[in-house]
């Protein structure tokens, strides 16, 4: 008789491993699913397979280590309470906004907001400067100046977050500062890396823009490099608070990076009165199967309740772009997310990313999880 595979729990895979462990030790054999998904920071939908013949055995093993602390379920409520904010600035006009934003973000739980700035300074001298002239000054002294220049402004935007925690009287908030010389992106990932935010925050020009400023022109390739979530906010985004936000929609792909995605959106918004919108773009040849994936993903969050109201619909649009603009200007979505995936340096060059596509085309604030 033929002894059919089963999905005993889909785990973060560190915790799967545990499990993987500890059903070994009492003779129950499992495989893990899924574990080609772990890049970087996302770590769950780790399916643990087992025999169905063991799931007795199984689901004794199971049943007495869920109770452990990993598997509490106010562990997301964690998350959404103590929370670490990273806001890259440039000290212009629209990465202002983007800390307002962040800033109110963290002031509704509690946690950090790090206020991060990188600063570029020419190292090599004889470099042309128009016709006629030729820059070349100590670059020791350019850097000291660019230095003093950013640590006065970082200082100036850190105070006035501190007398706005005075003011309104704001409790366990806690703003800090970074300050590193060398290319943006480079030193902003590799911050994220030691720092683990629980969010990076960006502000974003469009693409009708000088892509001169630092922030416009790095917000894509941190989206593309970091290991956690990203919200990137348009210049031309009117924000008025968080508490003004009322929808936030979500872009399914019928893939296990839905589960982890949408769980991770619910512990991000946790402490806002929102509803969560999840939308597949489908056309009308492939309908009737992803209304199937539809109802899965219905049923799998009808029994998997999280701390967020979810809608699911499916939009019918030839055209993904036009869909995506009908799916956030139909039903008012004011953040929109969804999830990118990690690609080779010549897939990039070549075909460029959903989310450098939307973040130089949209004035809706962008959420990207990382799958």
């Amino acid at each position: 008789m033929k002894d059919n595979i089963i999905t005993l729990a889909t785990l973060t895979y560190g915790k799967a491993q545990v499990v993987k462990s500890m059903l070994a030790n009492e003779g129950v054999e499992c495989f893990l699913e899924h574990v080609n998904l772990i890049q970087g920071a996302v770590s769950a939908g780790v399916k643990v397979n087992i025999k169905e013949s063991d799931f007795k055995k199984a689901q004794m093993v199971f049943d007495s280590i869920r109770e452990s602390d990993y598997e509490k379920p106010h562990s997301a409520e964690k998350i959404s309470n103590d929370i670490k904010v990273l806001v890259p600035v440039d000290f212009s006009e629209y990465s202002q906004k983007a800390v307002d934003m962040a800033f109110d973000w963290v002031a509704q739980n509690t946690g950090e907001l790090t206020l991060f700035n990188a600063f570029y300074s020419p190292l090599s001298s004889g470099l042309p400067f128009g016709e006629s002239f030729v820059y070349d000054i100590n670059s020791d002294q350019i850097s000291f100046e660019l230095k003093e220049e950013s640590e006065k402004k970082i200082e100036e935007l850190k105070k006035g977050l501190e007398k706005r925690i005075k003011d309104e009287k704001i409790e366990n908030v806690r703003i800090y500062t970074e300050l590193r010389r060398g290319i943006a992106e480079h030193e902003i990932l590799e911050f994220s890396e030691t720092y683990n935010p629980s969010l990076i925050v960006m502000g974003t020009r469009g693409s009708d823009k000088k892509a001169v400023d630092l922030i416009g022109s790095v917000t894509t390739e941190i989206i593309d490099g970091a290991k956690v979530p990203v919200l990137a906010v348009p210049e031309s985004f009117d924000y008025k608070g968080l508490d003004k936000l009322k929808t936030v929609g979500y872009l399914s792909v019928f893939g296990p990076s839905d589960f982890v995605a949408i769980e991770k959106l619910s512990s991000i918004l946790g402490a806002f009165d929102v509803n969560v919108k999840c939308a597949h773009i489908t056309s009308g040849k492939n309908m009737q199967t992803d209304k199937v994936k539809m109802d899965g993903l219905i049923e799998h969050f009808n029994k998997n309740k999280i701390a967020t109201s979810l809608d699911f619909k499916l939009i019918e649009n030839e055209d993904f772009w036009v869909g995506v603009e009908s799916f956030v200007q139909s039903e008012n979505i004011e953040i929109l997310s969804f999830t990118t995936f990690k690609r080779n340096l010549l897939s990039r060059l070549l075909n460029p990313s959903i989310a450098k596509k939307m973040l130089f085309h949209s004035t809706t604030p962008l959420l990207v999880f990382h799958a």
